[in-house]
């Protein structure tokens, strides 16, 4: 099981080497988690771009599990945040994968060395 962060869609979306390892794993049969927060990001992202975020989300809903943030999730961000000083949607993100399971996939730097995370280079 993997959970894949916003950066991990973009480089997806992009068509980047870091995306085409992605696109491996979204076309494999793995189960795969997508973190509610993410959403939030990309829609914004794509929106202040000038672009219709629609299809990307629709396609990311059909392909992966949305996990939500409950109590149980925040609270564990919570611990994570003051732990590694992350930045709070980054908390939430890898407290959700956590929750799922399985690994954060990601090449934010944010993120490196962690338990639980697989990075991805962002190299082009």
């Amino acid at each position: 099981m993997k959970t894949f962060d916003s950066w991990a869609w973009v480089e997806y979306f992009r068509g980047s080497r870091a995306g085409q390892a992605v696109r491996a794993m979204v076309e494999g049969n793995e189960v795969l988690f997508t973190p509610a927060v993410c959403l939030t990001e990309l829609k914004a992202k794509y929106v202040s771009e000038g672009r219709d975020p629609a299809e990307r989300l629709q396609f990311i809903t059909l392909r992966t599990s949305i996990t939500s943030v409950d109590s149980a999730v925040a609270e564990d961000a919570a611990d994570l945040k003051s732990q590694h000083r992350l930045h709070t949607v980054d908390a939430l993100v890898l407290a959700c994968a956590r929750k799922s399971g399985g690994d954060l996939v990601t090449g934010d730097a944010h993120f490196k060395g962690l338990a639980g995370v697989l990075m991805i280079s962002a190299e082009r």
